[in-house]
Order: C-alpha cells, then sequence, then structure tokens
C-alpha cells in the first residue's frame, strides 16, 4: 500500500509528483516489500529535457511540462493502483538543438544507457513493469528503438507513453499551424503560459514556419518521406512554429486533457493482466464474403 507521507513537506525533490507516489521517499526494504507483495507494482520515468525553446520559452520546457502532466495523473490514481514516479531524467537528446545557447543534451547512446541502467535498478527492486514517458519528440526515436530492449534484458514489462501524441484536442491550434508547429509554437507555448507563465516572455516570441509540400516533411505530419533536420534548418529564433496566437486558456484545455488521458492509461498498465496467447483457429472465418 501507498506510504502515508504529509502533501506539505520540508523538502521539494518530489516536484510535482505527489509524495505518496515519489519512489525516493520510500526507504528500499520499503520499495523490496512493495515488489513482493504486489506484482502489478510499476514504476514511471519522466523522459525529458533540456533545450533551448526559441526565445520567448525557458529551456526547461520539456521538463517543466512532462513532468507537471505527470504529478497530476499520478494523483488522480485510486489508491490500491501502486504506481510510484521515479525522480524524473531531466536530460534527453537533444542533439538538433545542440548549437544553441542552454541546451544541454545526451548522445542517443548515454540516453540508452541512462534508461537501461534504471529499468535494471527496477527489475532488481522487484518491481514487474515500468512506464516510460516522453514529453520532448527528440527522444521519441530512442524511446520507440529501445524499450524492447529494456523488455529483453530486464524481464519487466516495459511501456511506452508519448505525451505530444495523447490526448490532443482538435481546434485548439489553426490545421496551418498544427501541419507545421514542433517547437515553440501555438500549442507548446500556450501549455507553458498556462502552467508557468512567470517563465514566458512574449514580447520577444518570434517563430519560423515553411512551406509544405505534400510529399516530403520534416516530422510525421502526413508526408510520406521525412528529411532529417536541425532546429537552425527551420528557424532562425529557434522556435518552429506561431507562438503568437498562444493563450493560456488554451494550455489549460491542452494540459488538462493530457492528465485525464495519462491517468487513464497508467491505471489500465497496473492493471493489465499478463498477455494470454492462443492457437489460431484453422477453420474459414465465416461471415466474410
Amino acid at each position: 500500500m501507498l506510504k502515508q507521507i504529509p502533501d506539505t513537506l520540508t523538502v521539494k525533490v518530489h516536484g510535482t509528483i505527489p509524495p505518496s507516489r515519489f519512489w525516493g521517499y520510500y526507504t528500499g526494504p520499503e520499495i523490496g516489500q512493495i515488489g513482493k507483495s504486489d506484482p502489478n507494482a510499476t514504476a514511471v520515468l519522466s523522459v525529458g529535457a533540456v533545450e533551448q525553446h526559441g526565445p520567448h520559452l525557458p529551456v526547461i520546457t520539456d521538463s517543466l511540462v512532462g513532468p507537471e502532466i505527470i504529478g497530476a495523473a499520478l494523483a488522480r490514481l485510486p489508491d490500491d493502483v501502486m504506481v510510484l514516479g521515479l525522480p524524473p531524467t531531466v536530460y534527453g537528446k537533444s542533439v538538433e538543438h545542440q548549437e544553441w545557447p542552454g541546451t544541454i543534451t545526451y548522445s542517443g547512446d548515454t540516453l540508452r544507457a541512462v534508461m537501461m541502467d534504471i529499468a535494471k535498478s527496477v527489475a532488481r527492486s522487484g518491481f514487474s513493469k515500468l512506464v516510460l514517458i516522453g514529453s520532448h519528440g527528440g527522444n521519441n526515436g530512442i524511446i520507440d528503438d529501445y524499450f524492447r530492449d529494456l523488455r529483453m534484458a530486464t524481464g519487466l514489462r516495459v511501456f511506452k507513453i508519448h505525451l505530444g501524441g495523447i490526448a490532443n484536442v482538435p481546434g485548439l491550434t489553426s490545421p496551418e499551424e498544427a501541419a507545421i508547429s514542433m517547437h515553440g509554437g501555438d500549442s507548446e507555448t500556450s501549455a507553458v503560459r498556462h502552467l508557468a507563465p512567470e517563465l514566458v516572455n512574449m514580447d520577444v516570441a518570434e517563430g519560423h514556419i515553411y512551406p509544405l509540400r505534400p510529399d516530403v516533411g520534416y516530422s510525421f505530419k502526413g508526408q510520406d518521406a521525412i528529411e532529417a533536420w536541425v532546429s537552425a534548418d527551420l528557424s532562425k529564433s529557434g522556435a518552429i512554429g506561431n507562438p503568437h496566437p498562444s493563450d493560456p486558456a488554451k494550455g489549460a484545455i491542452a494540459v488538462e486533457a493530457k492528465i485525464a488521458r495519462l491517468a487513464h492509461l497508467l491505471e489500465a498498465i497496473y492493471r493489465e493482466p499478463v498477455r494470454e496467447i492462443m492457437v489460431a483457429p484453422n477453420g474459414v472465418a465465416t461471415g466474410v464474403s
């Protein structure tokens, strides 16, 4: 069962994660007992980034928005759902932004090694499930490529969730913006203006856009062919998209939708039983023309 920890503590190492769901506030024996007593014990790892987000957003943007959503989602879980938030990985693979001041990046190999070491540690503690939650698009490829390796090396059941891909509310951004915005545009600026308005300086906001092509693009937004890019290829300010239509009210709607969906997904993962496999029937299916 969850450890009873006051919501108000002298220390704030847990950040936005509820204290009773923060891995770091449990003792070693307490973690071990959870692993032994709960066959579905689940650990959640936020995989973020520290990188430039244009002249108007802080470099901590991805590691601000992601943990805020994760912490709020964890707070909504029923007490019988044993899901703990690990101390987050603040840094990620941000090589596409490495030429800009403020960016601190892992190489892909380093991020893989960090995830592997954390996964092995979670497995040794007796937990059976690990959820990787990405809040930076540049980490998606590494997570997609490597989460199966974590499963094979540790025996954990490993799950991935990319926050940018869940619960996107139609109509909050224009179709034109949605088709190109990747970094520091309307949606991301709206989210930070909602969560941390003190850190946003719209007086200096400047984004850049590019013409759309039907076949070749720079992100998976409908084109079948994708060209490799770094942020300087698509923006002179570091922001790819238009931050000017941003609004904290739009950010509140978008963030709430992701919190609700993530809470549902985390409970579903915790309750997900061991997969059953069956021999496929060898008869001809009926009702198929």
